[in-house]
């Protein structure tokens, strides 16, 4: 394909682009981080470097790294020895990376402030091809495939040995060491597993002490001086409820701060982890809250008193050092950039990337709340076909972060509106809700949104097309089998047709569909019938293109293959890309090529339909 069939910018440009993330403080005040860029061959690969900042990028490895951490003189980090992930440690004053851990797979592991290391691992490598028993449940994740379940221990590094800490079920999902022992995230046994009602724990000296919790999740540890910061909440609001920062200090937990605590803002320009706080720097805590569609950062004191920092950009990722503050910001028309007092850093400089800045509105909802939105037009006077896009979640937002995707319909001659409706963060705990109203106050708001843009701005209301993935997949099937004159052309991503198979079949399914519609399948079961696009399937009439990943676990393919079996059976044009051996996350670190050929499925289809 040429650009001038994709209207200037090609899919390719993905194979130029590179990604900072896993930004942290390291040696002299000087951050570490990973820069990741794309090697290309058969297949192309994510090659992840570790590097220093010093006021220029000055690469540590050239193979794989995860996760770095310091602890003065050493960086530590995770690599793949073959198929096993293991533990890592490289001397600053000079050498080759030391290899810490000889496991049938290192999962995690964390620092203390003397230097200590803790990890988790498997016990023993599992057999391929055998078969699983499980008791618990989850027993698969997105990304990790089927879970280990029991077959995991807590260990420490003492003198080059590892020494068991904890072997237990269910294990632990975080970990912080401190002075006065070993915080560990964990369920208190299976029951509170499934229903993901964590508990703080601290082990000292073999001993397990319960200190908090057992009511929600429990997440982002973070030990000070001042004591223990942690985020969670008891999902009093169900699915759409927002974090509180707690600080534990002396036995007395306390609430510090509420809200998105965290970037929740979508984009298909990333890779990596990225540390969005809490994180203690001396004069107070740093924490990410997602706020209006932009990533703001907060210092928060221990009176519970907020300043938000003025900073350019959508803040992804910080790290706090003697030398000051080292930010991760992006835009719209920017991929992460590290902003630092040691001067500007953009890996993509002198890439070509011509990104559009879109335009913002927003729609006054007869409802008294306002929709607010953003619209991408191509060149020319127009009228121009139009595509509202809809984001995942549903509790994330669009804003200030780049969307590949979006801009390439953009580029061949595509309108792209996009909106945050109710369920969408940062705007507040109220509208974040969708408690048993998907496909009710969100259809107004998208819909209403639509018919503001198609007002005010030169769109042919003719030739309008919808798209998006995971719950954005789920309204494209809402929408056209509720509104079947609606809509030109349809492209269903990673959706969801059916809550019933969802339930079982996804590894979020049973409390996912309990906090979002308040129903189990032999309780309310017409909830769960009435809010599946399956009931209404028989409606459609919009050409439908349905996309899913093989191994996506959060939105199990069945839900693709039965949106398109039913669409086909009905006569409706359908067209099924189905994607090998990626899951959920296809669209943002799916295998390189897949992901352009996923992109390319895309811009086929407006072409071919809209």
């Amino acid at each position: 394909m040429t650009g001038q069939y994709y209207g200037g910018m090609e899919p390719e440009i993905l194979f130029k682009l590179r990604f900072l993330s896993d930004l942290t403080p390291g040696p002299d005040g000087f951050p570490l981080l990973l820069l990741t860029d794309i090697q290309e061959g058969d297949p192309p690969r994510y090659r992840s470097r570790l590097a220093l900042f010093d006021g220029a990028l000055r690469f540590l490895t050239q193979e794989e790294a995860k996760k770095p951490r310091y602890a003065h003189p050493y960086v530590y980090f995770l690599r793949k020895v073959g198929e096993v992930q293991e533990l890592f440690r490289l001397d600053l004053r000079g050498g080759e990376a030391e290899r810490l851990t000889e496991t049938p797979g290192v999962l995690d592991y964390a620092l203390g402030p003397e230097g200590e290391v803790v990890f988790l691992a498997l016990k023993e490598a599992p057999k391929p091809g055998s078969p699983r028993v499980y008791e618990g449940w989850p027993f698969k994740f997105d990304g990790r495939g089927l879970l280990p379940e029991g077959n995991v221990a807590l260990y420490a590094l003492e003198e080059g040995q590892q020494k068991l800490l904890l072997d237990r079920y269910p294990v632990p999902k975080e970990m912080v060491p401190s002075p006065e022992g070993l915080y560990l995230v964990m369920a208190e046994d299976k029951g509170a597993q499934a229903e993901w009602r964590d508990t703080l724990y601290l082990l000292k000296e073999g001993r397990l002490q319960k200190v908090y919790g057992g009511f929600g999740p429990i997440f982002a540890l973070e030990w000070s001086p001042e004591g223990l910061f942690f985020l969670g909440h008891a999902f009093e609001q169900g699915g759409g409820t927002e974090a509180r920062l707690y600080h534990l200090h002396g036995g007395k937990v306390r609430v510090l701060f509420e809200g998105s605590l965290h970037n929740s803002i979508n984009s298909d320009l990333r890779y990596g982890a990225h540390t969005q706080g809490p994180r203690w720097a001396g004069n107070g805590v740093y924490i990410v809250r997602t706020e209006e569609g932009t990533g703001r950062l907060y210092r928060v004191d221990l009176e519970g008193e907020a300043e938000a920092l003025p900073v350019e950009g959508s803040v992804l990722s910080f790290a706090h050092t003697e030398r000051g503050l080292f930010l991760l910001t992006e835009d719209f028309t920017h991929p992460a950039r590290l902003l630092s007092p040691l001067g500007v850093y953009d890996p993509n400089e002198g890439v070509s990337l011509p990104l559009a800045e879109p335009i913002y509105t927003e729609w006054l909802s007869p409802e008294g709340h306002r929709v607010p939105g953003w619209v991408l037009l191509p060149e020319g006077q127009g009228p121009h076909p139009v595509i509202l896009y809809i984001h995942g979640g549903p509790h994330t937002a669009f804003g200030r972060a780049p969307m590949l995707e979006l801009q390439l319909f953009r580029q061949a001659g595509y309108a792209v509106a996009f909106a945050n409706p109710r369920g969408s963060t940062g705007y507040g705990q109220d509208f974040a809700l969708l408690q048993g109203e998907w496909g009710e106050r969100d259809e107004r708001d998208l819909l209403g949104f639509l018919d503001h843009v198609l007002a005010r701005f030169p769109l042919d209301p003719g030739r309008v097309g919808v798209a998006g993935g995971s719950y954005g997949g789920y309204m494209v099937n809402w929408l056209t089998a509720r509104h079947p004159g609606r809509f030109k052309a349809a492209v269903t991503d990673r959706s969801i047709a059916n809550w019933f198979s969802f339930f079982g079949a996804s590894d979020i399914g049973p409390r996912f569909t309990f906090m979002e519609l308040m129903a189990r399948p032999w309780e309310r079961a017409e909830v769960l019938w009435e809010k599946s696009p399956l009931r209404y399937v028989h409606q459609v009439r919009t050409p439908t293109l349905v996309v899913h990943s093989e191994q996506d676990h959060r939105c199990p393919i069945d839900q693709g293959e039965t949106w398109y079996t039913a669409l086909l059976h009905l006569g409706v044009k359908a067209r099924f890309f189905r994607v090998p051996e990626e899951g959920h996350e296809l669209s943002r670190s799916g295998r390189p090529d897949r992901r352009l050929a996923r992109l390319k499925a895309y811009l086929d289809w407006w072409r071919e339909n809209l």
